[in-house]
């Protein structure tokens, strides 16, 4: 409710799938979830950083690329939605202020009954940034994050470590 003709927003980043991923409470249904006439198997996932080396050192925009091996176990055609989460460093400071998971990228696949293939995703820089209000800039934060590869955010199947320069 507005006070005195303001409308304060106390959240910060933790808003949606965070803020419930924060207060240990379960939605219906989590961010990412749907629904399909097939199933699928996740079967191996490995990360390769952008070019020029290590994640941090190249393009601007993306850490890298996560591929995922993907098969459509089910009897008939259908769609899915690879979801790729960076979750923070372990052991992370939380004074820094930031979400256990953050949305880094994410893919549509369509396959036959019984087809494979290889999903490639690209990863934002953006998920391992923070904003310094003192640079008035982001600024990436370096560590040894988590890549969640997920049907949502609730349904993480697989993990791939991702090294990342600041």
């Amino acid at each position: 409710m507005p006070r005195d003709g303001v409308l304060r927003y106390d959240e910060g980043v933790f808003i949606g799938y965070r803020a419930w991923e924060r207060a240990g409470t379960a939605p219906a249904y989590p961010f990412g979830h749907g629904l399909g006439y097939t199933d699928w198997a996740y079967e191996d996932a490995s990360f390769a950083p952008a070019e020029g080396g290590p994640a941090g050192d190249g393009g601007p925009d993306v850490l890298g690329t996560l591929t995922v091996r993907l098969r459509n176990t089910g009897d008939r055609p259908g769609r899915e939605v690879v979801q790729v989460y960076l979750a923070a460093p372990a052991g992370e400071d939380p004074a820094v202020g930031r979400p256990a998971r953050v949305l880094a990228g994410f893919l549509s696949v369509e396959l036959a009954a019984g087809a494979v293939t290889q999903a490639r995703i690209a990863l934002a820089r953006r998920a391992a940034q923070i904003w310094d209000p003192s640079e008035g800039d982001w600024r990436t934060l370096a560590g040894t994050y988590t890549a969640e590869v997920a049907r949502s955010v609730a349904d993480r199947r697989l993990t791939v470590p991702v090294a990342v320069n600041g």
